[in-house]
């Protein structure tokens, strides 16, 4: 086990709620789920912060004197560890400096009239993974590959033949477009608001979209959908990768550095909305080592931590003490902040925000998995204690 290597995809903008093994009844993600059913799933990954750049720089912070047991180091041990990513700001930032070797897959932007790719290897992601295949059959492989995309707030260009037209749904439910079944409000509604969306949208442009008494029930769905289809894309961009390194049997990662807005709070889109769970709850999975679901409270920046546990004693990553023990009420916590001044702390039993206009919000967890039902004027003793 300690001589495996071992291949990390991070991926911004990584919705929890999008995947099967998350609890996704509306999304289909095969390789992901049987890479959670063999692994280490943490249930409760929780960001310190909804800007997965910051996130992504807390992962790569050089090891220091004070921090011998960096996971760099410990997998030099084996060779060398590379990044290959399509996000510029690494290497504008020296994010990458650590690496023995990074790799910036420089690719254009999408333009505001460009459709979706009609095959897989036309798109975006897949030139990414493309570039990591590569990497991966040098004569001289590395000991780690780290791939970091984000794919997934910049470009949706995934062929939307990836999320099939279910027939039997459309007709054992198909929507009406009568105007006079929306709920009725004092302001005129807008019909461009209220028309019929389509199944998936042909956007290759990331959404920023506010859900308004006028827009149509379905618009939030047709939304989710969209994302979906490049979830789906990603998860066969993982299923490729595991026929693709076979032999080889590294241990694979998957984490992601910040989630989406999907419909949370009326807001569609990358950091859309105010500031709630599904932003900074993130998927973390460690493939083999398994199979165990954590559903305690983590913080998301124990990843490298854990990535220098999986290299010294992988069979420990997730021992009985660790899983079997229980949270207390307010034990751990882990606090996340956003550039807009909010912030908002997460314990076994409660998730606590206050908002960027002083608004205090209180939400009952695990059971209240999408901060839907505000109880702080029922707990103000909770308020005042996780506000301290």
């Amino acid at each position: 086990m300690n001589e495996r290597k071992m291949i990390v995809i991070s991926v911004e903008g990584l919705a929890a709620s999008a995947l099967g093994c998350y609890g996704a009844s509306w999304n289909e993600t095969p390789a992901i789920d049987l890479l959670a059913s063999r692994g280490c799933l943490w249930d409760r990954a929780i960001a310190e912060h909804d800007d997965g750049l910051k996130v992504l720089a807390d992962w790569f912070r050089p090891p220091s004197s004070h921090d011998p047991d960096h996971w760099i180091p410990r997998w030099n041990e084996l060779g060398t560890v590379e990044l290959i990513t399509d996000d510029p700001r690494v290497s504008q930032q020296s994010l990458d400096a650590d690496f023995d070797q990074s790799w910036l897959i420089d690719l254009d932007p999408p333009a505001a009239d460009q459709l979706p790719a009609e095959e897989l290897e036309e798109t975006h992601l897949a030139r990414v993974f493309a570039s990591l295949f590569s990497r991966i059959e040098d004569p001289d492989p590395a000991a780690v590959w780290w791939l970091h995309t984000q794919s997934l707030v910049h470009c949706w260009d995934a062929p939307r033949w990836l999320v099939p037209l279910d027939a039997d749904e459309l007709s054992a439910g198909e929507p009406s477009e009568e105007l006079d079944l929306l709920p009725e409000t004092d302001a005129a509604l807008d019909e461009a608001d209220c028309e019929m969306p389509p199944w998936v949208f042909p956007d290759v442009m990331t959404p920023q979209a506010k859900l308004t008494e006028q827009s149509h029930p379905d618009l939030a769905v047709a939304w989710m959908r969209t994302y979906g289809c490049q979830v789906r894309l990603l998860d066969r961009m993982l299923a490729l990768l595991f026929e693709y390194v076979g032999d080889l049997d590294p241990i694979v990662v998957l984490a992601g550095t910040s989630g989406f807005s999907l419909g949370q709070n009326d807001a569609i889109g990358y950091r859309a909305g105010p500031l709630r769970s599904c932003h900074h709850r993130v998927p973390m999975i460690v493939s083999d080592l398994g199979p165990v679901r954590d559903k305690r409270v983590v913080n998301a920046n124990s990843l490298p931590a854990l990535l220098a546990k999986i290299k010294t004693e992988p069979d420990r990553l997730i021992d009985p003490s660790t899983w079997a023990s229980s949270d207390s009420e307010f034990q751990p916590r882990v606090t996340t902040c956003s550039d807009n001044g909010s912030v908002a702390v997460s314990t076994s039993r409660w998730y606590y925000v206050r908002d960027a206009d002083q608004q205090d919000r209180l939400y009952l967890k695990p059971d209240d998995l999408e901060d839907q039902n505000d109880v702080s004027r029922l707990r103000p003793d909770i308020i005042d204690l996780l506000s301290e």
